[in-house]
């Protein structure tokens, strides 16, 4: 089996099926001695739906990786999932390599401007149905985007929710970052007047209460510039 090595800047480690993670990052491309951002890397298991346990992805030392880690990392196979095209299979017992760390005064450098965030007409805008998103498969499912005076609130199902504009899009997405108190001191709700946001489109869930299929949209990171 032959193996792939990539380095990526990381972007998330969010809960994912607690103590699962999911790990994504840009990859860093290097060609002729001159290096550019290149695409996602989303490495997977092979078990569940693809969360990453410690095993799985602790540096040497023991520690896990960070956000702004430069990682080296050994995958298998690109994944299968067309929803998910990021997807990296990979290559357990390989240990992750902590490279260095990318400057977080150059973060401006990794956001992105999609024209919206996986929009389904006509329904809410933190979902998008299994059918919608087979027929429209997604040129990504992550992006690293900026934020302007977003809120950061807890509700009354004790999960932490993102409200912001994008695009002239008023958005609602689901938290699972581990270190949203960080962000917001300990409190349950914060302002962020500037920021930037790493969100995805998980994969798809039923949802109990009308039976319906949907691709959940969440932050994995929040991160506050103030």
């Amino acid at each position: 089996m032959m193996l792939h090595r990539k380095r990526i800047i990381v972007l998330a480690n969010s809960v994912k099926h607690d103590p699962g993670r999911c790990i994504a990052g840009r990859e860093i491309l290097e060609k002729n001695n001159v290096s550019r951002i290149g695409g996602w890397i989303r490495p997977i298991g092979r078990m569940g739906e693809g969360e990453l346990y410690p095993q799985h992805f602790s540096y040497e030392i023991g520690s896990a990786p960070r956000f702004l880690d430069v990682v080296q990392i050994e995958v298998a196979a690109a994944g299968t999932d067309a929803t998910q095209p990021e997807n990296w299979v990979i290559s357990e017992g390989k240990p992750w390599i902590k490279v260095s760390e990318w400057p977080l005064e150059r973060i401006t450098e990794l956001l992105e401007k999609p024209a919206n965030l996986w929009i389904q007409p006509g329904l809410k805008t933190d979902r998008a149905t299994k059918e919608y998103i087979a027929d429209n498969p997604p040129a990504q499912s992550l992006y690293f985007i900026p934020l302007e005076n977003a809120e950061i609130s807890l509700n009354s199902f004790g999960k932490f929710r993102l409200w912001f504009t994008y695009e002239n899009v008023e958005y609602d997405f689901s938290i699972t970052d581990p270190l949203i108190r960080e962000v917001t001191g300990g409190e349950c709700s914060a302002n962020l007047k500037k920021g930037c946001a790493c969100v995805s489109l998980a994969p798809a869930f039923l949802n109990k209460y009308d039976g319906q299929d949907y691709h959940f949209k969440v932050a994995v990171t929040v991160i506050r510039y103030e």
